[in-house]
């Protein structure tokens, strides 16, 4: 039972921090889930299914808490003007310009997501972890063709966002 833990902690984790925008929630969150998991243990094979059940678990609980919450955005996380914060492997690798290019770029993804609805981003997100549709489906609680068609309109919303934010055009 530990060894499925292990492996699904960190993804887990990176999963809900996606859907949340913060970590300790993200790491609340993904404890809770866990634990009730565990709880009803009896019930369920956790070898085969106990990521799947674990990812549904956290998506059900992040639209929860954004049901319950307004997401409140801390001013230390709008960015400051002495550059704090930003982590560049290899100073010499990388110019100033190029940074700048990428963290802009970064928080335009970042923004474009918090636009999209829990599932919208739950899918995008679990898509890009590499999960099939079938199994994200499963975590969803949906069907594969609403997977595909929460992807489709997602990567739709995010073109359309980051059109209009670098060129000041609304894409069709």
């Amino acid at each position: 039972m530990d060894g499925w833990i292990a492996l699904a902690l960190p993804s887990a984790v990176a999963y809900a921090n996606s859907l949340v925008g913060d970590r300790t929630h993200a790491e609340d969150i993904v404890q809770e889930c866990v634990c009730r998991l565990l709880v009803h243990a009896a019930r369920y094979d956790l070898e085969r299914d106990g990521r799947k059940l674990l990812f549904r678990s956290i998506t059900n609980a992040c639209i929860n808490l954004q049901t319950r919450e307004r997401k409140i955005v801390s001013l230390d996380d709008t960015g400051r003007a002495d550059g704090a914060g930003w982590e560049v492997a290899d100073r010499t690798a990388v110019t100033p310009p190029a940074a700048a290019m990428a963290e802009e770029l970064r928080a335009a993804i970042a923004e474009g997501l918090a636009t999209l609805g829990v599932r919208y981003r739950a899918a995008l997100e679990l898509t890009s972890l590499g999960y099939e549709t079938g199994e994200i489906a499963e975590m969803l609680g949906v069907t594969a063709e609403n997977v595909r068609v929460l992807v489709f309109r997602a990567r739709k919303s995010m073109a359309a966002f980051l059109n209009a934010r670098f060129t000041g055009e609304a894409s069709s």
